[in-house]
């Protein structure tokens, strides 16, 4: 069997042509985009750069991606009402490279992925959805968004079959975390002494105008996205520290955790809080003889009172009267405007399911189904359920929800299953910390509701590629 590694097309008269139009065609992009925009025509070349690469080795493609994930809102361009992300990009391109790798080999080889058949009629049911759209256009959009990310989940594993290969992934993850996370610290402090948004990259929505304090979203979208990929490299940083892995210092780790642990708490974000906690609760679970370590325990409190001596003294720097902002902002779970549109969504939600049961009114429709009008968005945006299972429930009936349903049950259970079996520390130790942030997003989706984002995805096919490993290493 061919390696998809190490292609052996590079010499393929067809190849240099292939890349020559990628190439040609990553400068038309940023060129005919916007005359103006020389971001652009740079882009479309570092493209076509990164394109050579990837074609030889798409494996180097899932390296440039774990890096890009975090970059949402900072490292992304606005095209109109399309929102281009370098991930997306380099997804697109990764998938052609592995595509014309297989074709170039005339070799079509699929690793087994049991998610295939779960998935494959989880889109089938969204697409007999749309039967019930009130506003096509949008809801075949979505499907489009929602096709490619989980298209691209489930090239992750034909890609990463090797543990070298995880080791780097991880490593990637950490790094780029620590930028994201030093930046979102920068992003607090600017715009609490006064920085202008084109420096600090916070939307009007999280300036400190509104709370009296910034709540940070560092390069993402919202604090609570933001909130949501800190749990993949927060899972991984608190299983690697209580495994005992040689390959990181437990200072390292230690210093690490705790500037992404003041990173979330900045977020504001109480679904992020919760999910946290659940995260910390699986990986309790099967590192519990280690936390009982004099070293381990002495680490972790520190680390938890420096998160929480400098995430107060930071929410104090404007006003001593933010720290009981912040608080009120928090416990007030119960009520409020916030919950009143919750529940108000909710109850919206559950009358489009009581509409249409079996499908749904249609995947992406519950923003038109609320509206006033379902082709005249409201001045703030499509609403959303703000409960990913609710909102699933509604917009693609219980053949949508149950059909992921068994998707989120295979992946738990098959992790379980590995982590049983595993004999490689490390392998074991980065399998318990992403399915410690799988449950922490499960838990997050509680409070928000958007499918097609490019980690939640990269997260899934990274655990089904780890999951694979261990199992043939066993």
């Amino acid at each position: 069997m061919i390696s998809l590694n190490k292609p052996d097309y590079f010499s393929n008269r067809y190849f240099y042509p292939l890349v020559f139009v990628t190439f040609i065609l990553g400068i038309g992009l940023g060129y005919f985009s916007s005359i103006s925009a020389p971001i652009l025509i740079i882009g479309g070349l570092l493209l076509g750069i990164m394109a050579i690469f990837i074609f030889k080795q798409p494996i180097i493609g899932i390296f440039l991606i774990a890096f890009f994930l975090p970059f949402e809102r900072i490292g992304a361009y606005e095209l109109g009402e399309l929102t281009i992300r370098i991930s997306q990009v380099l997804a697109i391109v990764t998938v052609l490279g592995w595509f014309f790798y297989q074709l170039f080999n005339s070799s079509f080889y699929f690793k087994k992925n049991p998610l295939n058949l779960p998935l494959t009629i989880f889109l089938l049911v969204n697409v007999v959805s749309l039967i019930n759209a009130e506003n096509l256009e949008r809801s075949v959009s979505v499907l489009i968004y929602t096709i490619f990310t989980v298209i691209f989940g489930l090239l992750v594993p034909q890609l990463v079959t090797r543990k070298e290969q995880i080791d780097k992934i991880v490593k990637i993850i950490i790094i780029s975390a620590f930028i994201v996370g030093a930046f979102g610290i920068f992003q607090f402090l600017g715009d609490t002494v006064g920085l202008p948004q084109s420096i600090t990259g916070l939307r009007d929505l999280y300036t400190k105008e509104v709370l009296g304090f910034p709540r940070i979203q560092s390069t993402a979208l919202e604090p609570l996205y933001f909130a949501n990929y800190l749990l993949i490299p927060l899972g991984l940083l608190c299983a690697l520290f209580l495994s005992k892995d040689l390959r990181f210092k437990h200072y390292q780790l230690a210093l690490l955790l705790v500037l992404l642990g003041i990173n979330l708490v900045l977020t504001v974000s109480r679904g992020g809080y919760l999910a946290f906690t659940a995260l910390l609760v699986i990986v309790g679970i099967f590192y519990f003889r280690s936390l009982l370590t004099p070293k381990k325990i002495i680490i972790g409190i520190t680390a938890i009172i420096l998160i929480f001596f400098v995430a107060t003294r930071f929410l104090g720097l404007g006003d001593s009267l933010n720290l009981e902002i912040f608080r009120g902002h928090v416990v007030n779970v119960f009520y409020g405007a916030a919950y009143s549109e919750r529940v108000e969504t909710l109850q919206t939600a559950l009358a489009g399911f009581h509409l249409h049961p079996w499908v749904g009114i249609g995947v992406g429709g519950f923003g038109p189904f609320a509206a006033v009008h379902p082709y005249v968005p409201p001045p703030e945006g499509w609403r959303i359920v703000n409960n990913e299972f609710i909102e699933l429930l509604s917009e693609v009936g219980l053949w949508g929800l149950l059909s992921f349903s068994v998707v989120i049950l295979i992946i738990i259970f098959r992790s379980l299953k590995a982590i049983q079996i595993g004999q490689d520390k490390n392998l074991k130790a980065v399998m318990i910390g992403l399915l410690a942030a799988f449950v922490g997003v499960l838990v997050q989706y509680l409070t928000f509701s958007v499918l097609y984002i490019m980690h939640v995805w990269f997260l899934i096919g990274l655990m089904i590629s780890v999951q694979n490993i261990i199992f043939e290493k066993e």
